[in-house]
């Protein structure tokens, strides 16, 4: 009988500590489990990735602005953003855009040849993917043609 009360009382306090671990059911739920609102990282919302400037002068160089938001709870870094071309120049946000705030990438483009254009620029930051592309399009004409 003795022997019956001892293996009972051990099987309840196996059970009693397995259940006080997170993950078995008893204790604070994933408490040593990292909630996927807590981790750390920035993001890049655009307003909008593409942009089609129609017809542009030739000759005239050509500014387009695109803007974004980090939307992430971690201050995003822009770190380069890289023209396909050497006919194209950026500027950008060079200082941390906290979360909810919003920077901006500024692209010239040199419209010095006519015709159809598709021209893009590959922006690096610290978000998760590391890389996105911007890009704008257009018709370079002759000036005062329409």
């Amino acid at each position: 009988m003795k022997k019956n009360i001892v293996l009972l009382c051990a099987a309840c306090l196996c059970s009693m500590a397995a259940f006080a671990q997170p993950g078995w059911g008893g204790g604070n739920p994933g408490q040593n489990q990292l909630d996927a609102s807590e981790l750390k990282a920035p993001k890049i919302t655009w307003v909008s990735e593409s942009k089609d400037l129609g017809k542009v002068p030739q000759g005239v160089p050509v500014t387009v602005m695109f803007e974004f938001t980090n939307t992430g709870n971690a201050p995003l870094i822009i770190s380069n953003v890289k023209p396909a071309c050497n006919c194209t120049d950026a500027k950008w946000t060079k200082t941390p855009v906290l979360p909810g705030q919003k920077g901006s990438i500024e692209v010239t483009f040199d419209a010095a040849s006519g015709g159809i254009f598709s021209k893009t620029a590959v922006v690096t930051s610290n978000a998760k993917p590391t890389e996105s592309t911007i890009v704008f399009t257009g018709t370079v004409v002759e000036k005062g043609k329409k």
